[in-house]
């Protein structure tokens, strides 16, 4: 009976070992990853890469993509993996994890750093250009059928730069994002503030479940501004309206799927 067990053990230990080291590229062409296509597979489907990920828009194609299966997430109902991966110039890391059942994901404990030169492609601002490196803390994010449910983290823009039609240097930028329902319906509200800048920035952006958003900023020029940026903002015309106290507001909205 003793050498039944040694067997039973063996055979166990054996069916891991094949389970954890097959090859991901041997199963990922088999696995429907629709609107993403994965190429350049290697190591196992428990901890391996990928050289490249392709999303829909060609702008966010990350590379060098590493994962690390979590199978503890099973007990649960979910499949989950540490990701790090390198996109817009930038890196970044994070735990996700699936809902079996449903398909719903989640994202924990995530962050991503990239420079703030590659952020003028998602913004409708076409007159300015940005520099200063951009750091996103994730706590939590949420997605339900496809669709932003929660999200609370913190994206600080350091050394922040504009150039271009408006030139300013901003000092460190926060954007702090919290949930926030509208009429009833999830949605997210951003407050946006910074410091030791040209301009005094502050106001906020609201987001609901199907990616409107609508943006109220405030701009006021600092005692360290120059007359030259005064006139810039002033040369914004509908964009930035003028107030009575000398800031200048800009008001914007539209859907957050058409940046991306």
């Amino acid at each position: 009976m003793r050498i039944i067990g040694y067997l039973f053990l063996f055979l166990i230990a054996f069916a891991v070992t094949v389970v954890w080291k097959f090859p991901a590229a041997g199963v990922l062409p088999h696995i429907s990853t629709n609107p993403v296509t994965v190429a350049g597979v290697s190591g196992s489907i428990w901890k391996g890469t990928a050289e490249q990920v392709q999303p829909p828009n060609p702008a966010l194609v990350a590379s060098n993509v590493k994962w690390r299966f979590m199978p503890a997430a099973l007990m649960s109902g979910n499949t989950a993996a540490n990701l790090d991966f390198e996109v817009l110039g930038g890196s970044g890391s994070g735990h996700v994890s699936r809902s079996i059942t449903s398909g719903d994901v989640s994202v924990t404990d995530g962050s991503f750093r990239m420079p703030a030169v590659n952020l003028g492609q998602f913004l409708p601002l076409p007159i300015v250009d940005f520099g200063g490196n951009l750091i996103a803390d994730i706590e939590t994010l949420d997605l339900e059928n496809n669709l932003l449910k929660t999200a609370r983290g913190t994206v600080v823009w350091r050394n922040a730069l504009v150039t271009g039609g408006l030139q300013a240097e901003l000092g460190q930028v926060v954007l702090d994002v919290e949930p926030q329902p509208i009429d009833g319906r999830p949605a997210h509200v951003a407050k946006i503030s910074n410091k030791d800048g040209d301009l005094e920035l502050n106001g906020e952006l609201q987001i609901d479940i199907n990616g409107n958003y609508r943006a109220d900023i405030r701009l006021k020029p600092t005692a360290s501004a120059n007359q030259g940026l005064t006139g810039a903002l002033g040369s914004l015309g509908p964009i930035a309206k003028r107030e009575s106290d000398g800031s200048y507001r800009i008001r914007n909205n539209g859907n957050i799927r058409n940046l991306m």
